[in-house]
This record gives structure tokens, sequence and C-alpha cells, in this order.
């Protein structure tokens, strides 16, 4: 899949009755792929239109897979001062206690 498609399924991303396993296996194809950091926007609009959810947990996923490859801290605090989310609070926290 190309990277523009895989932006585009992920960015566009609805669960199905509540099940977010979908989105889990585009979170496996983002991480596994050269440059995950073309996705930060794309996964942090998922994050900006689901505000106070978790994804059933699978933003948890998002959440380590950035915080393993980095590079995504500057545009958490920007798209976090414009739309705040559950995950995004979530994520700022982090980085203050891993200070």
């Amino acid at each position: 899949m190309k990277t523009s498609e895989l932006i585009e399924k992920i960015e566009n991303f609805e669960p199905v009755d509540g099940n977010w396993l979908a989105f889990e296996g585009l979170l496996e194809r983002v991480f596994a792929s050269g440059e995950p950091q073309k996705f930060y926007p794309a996964i942090f609009a998922v994050f900006e239109r689901n505000k106070e959810d978790d994804g059933e947990g699978v933003f948890w996923s998002a959440v380590h897979g950035m915080e393993a490859v980095g590079g995504y801290e500057e545009m958490l605090v920007s798209r976090q001062s414009k739309i705040p989310t559950l995950m995004g609070s979530i994520m700022l926290r982090r980085i203050e206690n891993a200070k």
C-alpha cells in the first residue's frame, strides 16, 4: 500500500460497531514503514475526531509507537493547543513525567 493510501485510510478511519482492531492493523503498517513520522498528522487527526476516547485501547499503540520513534513532540504541542484531546493530554503528561 502506498504511503498516500495508508494516510487516507487512517484519516478516514471509523470504527465499525465500536471495533477499533482494523485501526490497530493500520498502525502496525505505519510503524513498520521506514518513515512513521509521515503518518503523525493523520494519527493526530483521528485523536482529534475522537477527543475523549482511547479507541478501545488501540490509541495506546500509536502513543507507544510515536514515543519509540520520536519526532512528534512539537506537532503534539501545536495540535493540542488548537484541539485538545484525551490522548494528547496523556502524551503531554508522559513527556513531562519523563523529564
